[in-house]
């Protein structure tokens, strides 16, 4: 439950849609990439230094990852594609045989395969999810505050008290946006 209000709260933010989309997309890529290995957490510390929402992408990689084992046979047809794919064999040879590279498991057909295959749905995914957030805040958004109980519950005495300590807070020194 806690997952979901994380990103009701992203999505209802004044943070850009980009930057959500980009969080769900990292989701999806490390949801469907199985950990344990050292390209999985390369990717999961990129993601730190990347302008990504991180709730969302937190949330919503606890559901890919509950959804992967679903598309595992996929992926582990689609790894073993490339990993026999004649052009490639001296490529993943010399991987397995550098001494750092060997540790991010690309000889493994699922690692290739949900590494592959994320970084294929990567932008689909990210104009999708910008799509969706976009088609939110315009329609569905505007739809819920324009009902009475929005209204009324925007006028009970705590609510603007919490609105105009944030306002406050947000005109504070030293914030970027």
């Amino acid at each position: 439950m806690p997952f979901l209000l994380k990103i009701f709260k992203a999505l209802n933010s004044n943070q850009r849609p980009g930057e959500i989309a980009a969080g769900a997309s990292f989701a999806l890529l490390l949801g469907l990439l199985p950990g344990g290995n050292l390209l999985w957490i390369a990717l999961f510390a990129l993601t730190f230094f990347l302008k990504v929402n991180l709730a969302v992408q937190m949330a919503l990689l606890v559901f890919f990852k509950l959804l992967a084992p679903a598309v595992d046979p996929l992926l582990h047809l689609f790894g073993y594609a490339i990993l026999t794919f004649p052009p490639l064999y001296f490529f993943f040879t010399w991987i397995q045989n550098a001494p750092l590279l060997a540790f991010t498991r690309l000889n493994n057909t699922l690692v290739t395969g949900g590494f592959a295959a994320g970084l294929l749905l990567w932008l689909p995914s990210f104009v999708f999810f910008r799509f969706l957030i976009r088609r939110y805040r315009e329609g569905f958004l505007r739809m819920i505050q324009n009902t009475k109980l929005y209204r009324a519950f925007m006028k009970l005495p705590l609510v603007v008290k919490f609105q105009k300590a944030a306002r406050a807070v947000s005109h504070l020194p030293g914030r970027n946006r």
